[in-house]
């Protein structure tokens, strides 16, 4: 079943229960049908077609959900960017799809008309105001029930649009629920963003269902999302290590009490022990879900069910259901319990391929299993930990982020001759950005120009936390760079910060 059919009947059996709570509104189940109706025939009056693709450049509100339900309910595809993504790169994301409509928040800010006139849409809705455009069919063939295509970098060099159909969210969606065992009246404070895989599976399961959604975007004001999970008195929490990380060191969280606060749910990297012990002090009384997963596995690949947080430490858990993993060695030999190799799965909720990319869809989909990229072993009970990182795509917080794209915006500086980007090991995010870069001639500017000049050109969460400037990169014989060798130079500086690093 297409997941709009599933929450269509939801609405319709849940008429008079809450759906979405939003800044102090409530909206029924009844009254997000009509909110879907009514974006639905706006759409349709642009011209909206199946197969379309839609990008919705929005936050998360009542009016993303009904704009994605309705987009889905046309037949088209959603292409869901974050608020923040800037103009340049939904530029570059609108031509990488063939995108046929941009709807656009009023919340959205920079941007003209003149940054997407030419680009071939066939409209672009801003708040309630259609403008029409010239629209060119790019022409892509696309596969059958695909429902949404996410994301994962935005990266100006290669852009990996993974593409979901509605058997893979069903599948992940059910999976969720099971061990989750979510029912109608269960309701989340959602703070993560419905435009990733994460936030994503959070709207959804919550709709499935018939529970309610607390939207809340204040994150950076730990004491407003506080009080609004005791206002609601929501059952479940789910963030990153950056979310509770907030929660714990910025705001009162002692003083607090939640009643009807049931569980947690954390995701989107490695959980730090030292986090996770202060999590568990503080929510004694709930249960709490570590998890792991991909964008391409529709969010989801196993679950350390509560009960375990002693027993399988450093586990990110077992399969979820309908899940398959197994760990192969370097060689291509399946690996023994507790051997380390590359994480494979297999399941309903895997990807179709990265948009329009074969070659690199091939990389990662073999013999109907995704190669994560990720290193981990399994235990005799099946139990996986993640021992590393197999690829070069920084996790810092809940994005993903291509070190190609930071290192590009460097390289435009006009005074910078090289550049290279990694993730180091931070307590709070996962992993932090850091830049190492030469100069064209020594003393041209400091690390500080080149964070202001980041700070003008990134969104927030890929602008390099530390920049580093060195007389050379490490390079291999072939003139590759060395990563490995430009963490340890990021290590170092991190360590002995007056020191200049070579």
């Amino acid at each position: 079943m297409r997941v709009e059919q599933v929450i269509d009947q939801t609405m319709e059996s849940c008429r008079r229960k809450t759906a979405i709570v939003y800044n102090a509104n409530r909206w029924s189940y009844a009254d997000l049908r009509a909110l879907v109706d009514a974006r639905k025939s706006r759409l349709v009056k642009a011209g909206l077609s199946e197969q379309d693709r839609a990008i919705v450049w929005m936050e998360n509100s009542p009016e993303y959900v009904a704009t994605y339900l309705a987009v889905l309910e046309i037949g088209g595809i959603v292409v869901a960017l974050h608020q923040q993504t800037t103009a340049e790169e939904v530029v570059r994301i609108i031509r990488h799809v063939g995108a046929a409509a941009l709807v656009a928040s009023p919340t959205v800010k920079r941007w003209t008309m003149s940054d997407f006139e030419s680009l071939g849409l066939r409209f672009l809705l801003a708040g309630e105001n259609i403008h029409r455009m010239e629209y060119r069919d790019a022409g892509y063939e696309v596969p059958d029930d695909v429902a949404q295509i996410i994301y994962t970098s935005g990266s100006t060099g290669r852009p990996k649009g993974v593409v979901l159909t509605h058997k893979n969210l069903t599948a992940n969606t059910r999976s969720i629920l099971e061990y989750l065992q979510l029912t109608a009246d269960d309701s989340a404070m959602a703070v993560l963003p419905f435009v990733y895989a994460y936030g994503n599976s959070v709207m959804l399961t919550h709709l499935f269902v018939g529970g309610v959604l607390v939207i809340e975007n204040n994150m950076l004001y730990p004491h407003v999302v506080l009080d609004g999970m005791i206002k609601t008195g929501v059952t479940g929490f789910s963030g990153v290590s950056t979310t509770y990380a907030i929660l714990l060191n910025h705001s009162n969280l002692k003083s607090y009490a939640f009643p009807a606060l049931r569980y947690l749910t954390h995701a989107g990297g490695p959980m730090p022990s030292e986090l996770l012990g202060r999590i568990r002090r503080a929510f004694s009384d709930q249960r709490i879900f570590l998890m792991y997963g991909q964008t391409e596995a529709s969010a989801r690949l196993t679950y350390l069910p509560p009960e375990l947080l002693d027993v399988k430490q450093e586990s990110t858990g077992r399969a979820i259901p309908g899940v398959t993993l197994k760990i192969v060695k370097e060689g291509g030999e399946s690996a023994r319990p507790g051997e380390i190799g590359e994480i494979r799965a297999s399941g309903d909720n895997i990807m179709q391929g990265y948009w329009q990319d074969p070659e690199l869809t091939a990389g990662v989909l073999r013999d109907g299993w995704l190669h994560t990229g990720d290193l981990g072993r399994l235990d005799e009970e099946g139990y996986l930990t993640i021992v590393g990182r197999n690829n070069e795509m920084i996790k810092a917080g809940s994005y993903r982020i291509s070190p190609t794209e930071i290192e590009e915006v460097l390289l435009q500086h006009e005074k910078v001759q090289e550049a290279g980007v990694v993730g180091i090991d931070d307590p709070i995010l996962g992993q932090k950005i850091c830049a190492i870069v030469t100069l064209k001639a020594a003393g041209m500017l400091t690390d500080q120009d080149l964070m202001i000049y980041c700070a003008q050109r990134l969104v927030q969460y890929k602008r390099p936390k530390m920049i580093v400037i060195v007389s050379s990169l490490p390079k291999s014989p072939s003139g590759k760079i060395l990563r490995e060798r430009l963490r340890t130079i990021s290590a170092r500086a991190v360590s002995t910060p007056d020191q200049v690093a070579s």
